[in-house]
């Protein structure tokens, strides 16, 4: 009788374990794919930055003297009415549109770089660009 006894509570552990095991996998899940939702909310921004910055500088950018890089804020884009987004609001950012050598000719190169708060930033964003 004990033995029984001993092999339920044996089997209860083990369900629970498991239960435990289970839930905590799925918190974790839900975590990260939260997570994962915020930072495509924040590179879709970065591709709607550079997308405006295209439209706003035009074909001015085919008069870029080659090797030279431009910067446009995120600032301007916005004033200018080429970018609407809710993130707007908590976030700074720029463009560098750059005439550069690609093999063998030139080529306009567009890198949009956001900082939104503590909540994202891009890669070799650098608040110098700002000023």
């Amino acid at each position: 009788m004990k033995r029984e006894r001993e092999k339920h509570i044996t089997r209860l552990h083990i369900i629970l374990f498991s239960l435990v095991v289970v839930i905590t996998l799925v918190v974790i899940l839900i975590v990260k794919v939260n997570g994962s939702k915020k930072i495509e909310k924040y590179k879709k921004l970065e591709k709607d930055l550079n997308t405006a910055t295209i439209y706003y500088y035009g074909d001015r950018a085919k008069s870029l003297e080659k090797g030279r890089i431009e910067v446009i804020t995120m600032k301007t884009i916005i004033d200018n009415g080429y970018l609407q987004d809710s993130l707007t609001s908590k976030c700074t950012g720029y463009t560098i549109i750059s005439n550069y050598k690609r093999q063998d000719e030139y080529v306009i190169g567009y890198d949009s770089y956001i900082k939104c708060d503590n909540d994202y930033q891009t890669v070799n964003y650098s608040d110098d660009y700002l000023k």
